[in-house]
C-alpha cells in the first residue's frame, strides 16, 4: 500500500546475508522486474540518496516498498526503471522531461516533491532557453531551479507526453534510445529494498 500523507515510512527488517545487495538503480529495477516483492539491499544509487543514505552504525534496517516506473517509447515497452526517467537533448537543450520517481539524479535535486511510494510520477517538461539553462544548472542541487514559467509540472500515475522531434531517453542513468511518444506508468509497492 503505497505511502499516505504524513504515513511512516518502512518497518524494521532483519537482514538476510543471502539477500542481493545492488548498487545501481537500473539493477534494482531489474531485480524487481524479475522477483517482485522479494527484497534486496541498496548500497549506491539515487533511490538510496532519496531514502536518506541508509541506516548508519547502531540505527536498524528498514525495508521499503517503492514503485516501478514502466515507460513506453513510441509505442513499444522498454525499461523499467525504479529512479527517474529523463528524456532530453545535449546540456538540455530543445524540448525535454523529467520524470521522477526519486528526487535525485545524481547532483541535481531534480524531484524535490517526488516520493519512491506515494503511487506517483513527479514530471517536469518544457523547454528553457540558454540563459534560463544556465541558471537552472545552478539552481538544479538545491531544488530552488522549480517552480519556473517555461516549465509544466505534474504529479500523476500514467502521464504521456509527444515531442515535436525524437528526443534521447535514459532510464535510471542508461540511454534506452530516442523517442518522439513516451509514456511512463507507475506500478505502485512493486519491490521492496531494505538500506
Amino acid at each position: 500500500m503505497v505511502i499516505g500523507k504524513g504515513g511512516a515510512y518502512g518497518t524494521p527488517f532483519e537482514v538476510d546475508p543471502s539477500m542481493p545487495v545492488l548498487s545501481s538503480d537500473c539493477v534494482v529495477a531489474a531485480h524487481i522486474v524479475a522477483n517482485g516483492t522479494d527484497p534486496c539491499t541498496v548500497d549506491g544509487g539515487d533511490l538510496l540518496r532519496t531514502l536518506g543514505g541508509g541506516a548508519g552504525l547502531g540505527i536498524a534496517t528498514l525495508a521499503y516498498p517503492v514503485d516501478l516506473l514502466r515507460v513506453t517509447l513510441d509505442g513499444n515497452l522498454a525499461v523499467a526503471g525504479v529512479a527517474h526517467v529523463i528524456a532530453r537533448h545535449f546540456m538540455w537543450r530543445g524540448e525535454f522531461a523529467a520524470a521522477m520517481n526519486a528526487a535525485w539524479q545524481g547532483e541535481k535535486y531534480l524531484g524535490p516533491r517526488a516520493h519512491p511510494n506515494d503511487g506517483l510520477v513527479d514530471v517536469t517538461f518544457g523547454r528553457l532557453g540558454w540563459q534560463q539553462r544556465l541558471l537552472a544548472r545552478r539552481r538544479v542541487r538545491t531544488g530552488a531551479h522549480l517552480p519556473h514559467p517555461d516549465l509544466t509540472m505534474v504529479r500523476r500515475a500514467h502521464w504521456e507526453h509527444e515531442f515535436s522531434r525524437p528526443v534521447p531517453v535514459y532510464i535510471d542513468d542508461v540511454a534506452v534510445g530516442t523517442t518522439r511518444r513516451i509514456a511512463v506508468d507507475v506500478e505502485p509497492d512493486a519491490g521492496v529494498i531494505v538500506v
